[in-house]
């Protein structure tokens, strides 16, 4: 009798768990819902957002809200899991992903001098007796600058940015400051990825999409791309539009109406190329005479991988779930997050606030410790924790985009989350984090349902 008093309190319980569980996604999802379409309510309006959490390796809860496309006459198609949208410089994680297949062969060495994989010789001109490794490349301390440029169109050889003997071409894209030099000193630049891109195009015979897809995306059944008009086959159905208010690009007005920022009416295939409507089937015959490592900044390295959320979700398990697939090892992998450099305030061998002026004092903090493209956060410095758990992965921002990709390989808990439309400068509410307070709110938000 005591026995079977026992299980049915175990029982009780297990079901009592099981519901308060529930009822945390639950609210998550009303949560969601709200910041959509409750726009007076909320930090910042979004247009959307795909959010996806795992537990455990496990995805636990997904879900998606908002405005996937408006088309020309003003019709809204509603954003689902299945769309794919720009994630901007979450890329840089997934291409350094696709980099370490090239580690794991043992075909890439991360200590080696970068110029062994370029076809020419790098050195910044103000240290021109230091090489720089792809190490340094992928924890942004190779000492080069995006200076305001970092892509250029077809026809174009990125060389260029790097060649100070001509004084039209030198775009100051290296540092100067004598405690700058390659190794030492944190400065976030696009254009690492430029040179990433050109290491994989020169060691691998692949032009840099196809690498990735090749490599990486169809040993995962993933239908995701570097190359956008990939999309075409299907009509761009599953293609989302990334969106602000206003009159386009950054200028803002939260009473204007939603403007398309990138993925729109009309697709562009790669950086300069000709826009073609949805319905156009869009003419790549000139990519044919394409030279491998000429130009890898084409097809955006930094920031131009379209994915959905589930997808990423995918991608993150390879670091905190079952990797069926073996596409790399998870030894490989786990490089990606060892911290190549870490923020000494006495030594000031960084800046801290990524793509942030340096006089934003907001932004101080945000990036303290990296990896291999992996940026590395304590939710406790944060003021998030009382105990420290530290996160991995990226975020991104472009266009209206505002996404985040973290995981905690201890627990084998994550959080991707993608918010795919702004409708006023998402920095002018203040946060208690070096986040954006609409993405500190979804962070929270996240991390509660997981913890419950």
């Amino acid at each position: 009798m005591k026995t079977l008093c026992y299980l049915i309190m175990l029982c009780l319980l297990s079901s009592c768990s099981i519901e308060n569980k529930d009822d945390a996604f639950v609210d998550v999802k009303q949560k969601i819902h709200d910041l959509v379409n409750q726009t007076n309510n909320n930090t910042t309006e979004i247009s959307g957002l795909q959010l996806v959490l795992i537990k455990n390796g496990n995805i636990v809860f997904e879900h998606a809200e908002g405005i996937a496309t408006i088309s020309p006459t003003g019709e809204k198609q509603p954003l689902t899991l299945d769309h794919k949208v720009r994630i901007a410089s979450i890329s840089k994680f997934i291409l350094t992903m696709s980099l370490m297949t090239l580690v794991d062969e043992g075909l890439v060495n991360l200590d080696e001098d970068i110029s062994q994989y370029l076809g020419f010789t790098l050195r910044n001109p103000h240290f021109p007796d230091s090489k720089i490794t792809v190490r340094q490349v992928l924890a942004h301390i190779s000492s080069i600058r995006d200076n305001g440029q970092y892509f250029l169109p077809l026809g174009e050889n990125y060389q260029r940015f790097f060649n100070t003997n001509e004084d039209e071409h030198d775009k100051g894209h290296f540092a100067s400051q004598k405690n700058q030099q390659p190794g030492q000193y944190f400065m976030y630049a696009n254009l690492n990825f430029g040179l990433i891109a050109g290491v994989i195009e020169n060691v691998s015979g692949l032009r840099m999409d196809h690498f990735a897809k090749q490599r990486l995306f169809e040993p995962l059944n993933l239908d995701v791309s570097f190359n956008v008009c990939d999309f075409y086959s299907t009509q761009y159905s599953n293609l989302a539009t990334l969106y602000r208010r206003g009159k386009g690009g950054y200028v803002w007005d939260a009473e204007g109406p939603w403007i398309p920022q990138v993925d729109g009416n009309n697709i562009s295939c790669f950086y300069g190329g000709e826009k073609y409507s949805r319905t156009e089937k869009p003419d790549q015959s000139m990519l044919a005479d394409y030279q491998l490592g000429s130009n890898p900044t084409l097809f955006s390295p930094q920031g131009g991988l379209r994915a959905s959320a589930k997808d990423l979700a995918a991608l993150m398990k390879l670091f905190i779930g079952e990797n069926k697939a073996q596409v790399i090892s998870k030894k490989t992998l786990s490089l990606m997050l060892e911290p190549v450099w870490q923020y000494d305030k006495t030594l000031n061998n960084g800046h801290t606030g990524g793509e942030g002026a340096l006089d934003d004092a907001s932004m101080f903090n945000l990036k303290t410790s990296y990896g291999l493209s992996t940026h590395i956060i304590d939710l406790k410095d944060w003021g998030l924790t009382q105990q420290s758990q530290k996160y991995y992965g990226h975020m991104g921002e472009a266009y209206g985009l505002l996404g985040q990709f973290w995981f905690n390989p201890e627990t084998k808990d994550g959080v991707i989350a993608l918010i795919t439309g702004l409708g006023d400068d998402p920095a002018k509410p203040k946060s208690k984090t070096p986040l954006y307070a609409i993405e500190e709110e979804v962070l929270i938000m996240s991390l509660k349902a997981l913890d419950h």
